[in-house]
């Protein structure tokens, strides 16, 4: 079977779309498909385009079996609405093309957001006559909307026709968890198939959570409570709310956070009193993110949307560290529900610091929220979900 994959991130970025799709296409690629993915040259979160895919229209690599083709594209290290979607809007030429002069593919992958994936994606399953899955990983423009990013006006309501129509141009839909589930298909066309497929972890992070990671190697103090954070810095995230409560806690409490993200100088600015309370890092590959979260005492997962999942409990939840959620919505019912973190209302600084003393005056609480977590995290592997969307795929270009 030939597959085309369609997708804004993929490795070597770092963000939890490229470590989705690379899920899936690596499960393709070993059930002996050939896979062939487009996606932009890698440029996130930066806006500058990596080592070694400048000056290039198009630059070809294979990797364990995958076949991937990175397009050039409009990058801007200044992130404004009109940079994005010369950024989106470039991609989506590029990939109609390239899709167009390749060979005719039997399915298509298609990822979002950016939504605007899905029209090279159903460009392309009309020439080709291929049928086009569609990969939901989060759902816009409600997404945009609820961050204030979008407002009422001639730009929302292309969006939500573009949705409509990206619904409609799927014969499948994948999604990550229920609540998106359950809004895709108040939009899609009746009777269209939602598979949820949740995002995951990996070995490599089940690994890391059993690994002695001493903190001087790190350039870690030894006598201090750490909580550590990695991830983008992003409106959702609400990192500001993060040094708001370390301010409220003891001087021995240091809040480590790791990453990049248009959120990233505010943070900073708000941290800039606390002196040496809150330490800041850069984008760090992931291994060596894991290693700086395993030396912290407690882990963040920040998440103010109600009907996201933050892909990033997963892999936190492999760590072997408690874990504090400042949550609302969907998150919320599953982190109750599996108990793998303690829940605090997003935006409340008081109830995130009062969350950091509970869990250093009661160890057992920690060590049951961990014993928790690893199970879950065991139990939500992106090689298995990788292989639930293969065999979908499958499924669907058998049919057709």
């Amino acid at each position: 079977m030939r597959v085309l994959v369609l997708t804004q991130h993929f490795p070597p970025e770092i963000t939890a779309a490229s470590f989705r799709l690379e899920a899936f296409a690596r499960a393709l690629a070993d059930r002996g498909h050939e896979v062939h993915v487009l996606c932009p040259v890698p440029n996130h979160p930066s806006g500058l385009v990596a080592d070694g895919y400048r000056h290039r229209p198009i630059v070809r690599r294979v990797e364990a079996g995958i076949r991937v083709s990175h397009l050039w594209v409009v990058t801007s290290s200044r992130k404004t609405l009109w940079t994005r979607l010369a950024y989106y809007g470039s991609y989506a030429a590029a990939g109609a093309l390239a899709g167009a002069l390749g060979k005719r593919p039997d399915v298509i992958l298609a990822s979002s957001p950016p939504l605007t994936v899905a029209v090279p994606a159903g460009m392309l399953a009309h020439r080709h006559r291929a049928p086009l899955v569609l990969d939901v990983r989060d759902l816009w423009p409600a997404s945009a909307v609820a961050l204030g990013e979008l407002r009422p006006g001639r730009l929302l309501a292309a969006a939500e026709r573009l949705e409509r129509w990206a619904y409609r141009s799927a014969e499948r839909l994948i999604t990550a968890n229920e609540a998106f589930a359950r809004s895709i298909a108040a939009t899609a066309p009746p009777g269209r198939g939602v598979e949820v497929i949740p995002n995951g972890t990996t070995a490599a992070w089940l690994e890391a959570g059993k690994a002695t990671v001493p903190r001087a190697s790190l350039g870690l103090p030894e006598d201090r409570f750490i909580l550590a954070y990695a991830g983008n810095f992003g409106l959702a995230h609400g990192l500001e709310i993060a040094v708001d409560a370390v301010g409220l806690l003891d001087p021995d409490v240091l809040l480590l956070l790791i990453g990049e993200g248009p959120r990233r100088a505010s943070v900073a600015e708000r941290a800039r009193p606390l002196g040496g309370r809150v330490a800041l890092r850069g984008l760090m590959e992931p291994a060596d993110a894991a290693r700086h979260l395993r030396a912290a005492d407690a882990l963040l997962v920040s998440e103010r949307q109600d009907s996201t999942v933050s892909a990033k409990l997963y892999d936190m939840c492999a760590i072997g560290r408690p874990i504090i959620a400042a949550c609302t919505g969907e998150l919320r019912r599953v982190v109750e529900r599996e108990k793998v973190a303690l829940p605090v209302p997003h935006g409340d600084a008081r109830a995130l610091a009062e969350a950091v003393r509970a869990l250093r005056s009661d160890p057992a609480l920690g060590q049951a929220l961990i014993a928790a977590a690893r199970r879950f995290a065991e139990a939500h592997r992106r090689e298995r979900q990788g292989e639930r969307a293969a065999a979908l795929l499958e499924s669907v270009a058998a049919t057709r």
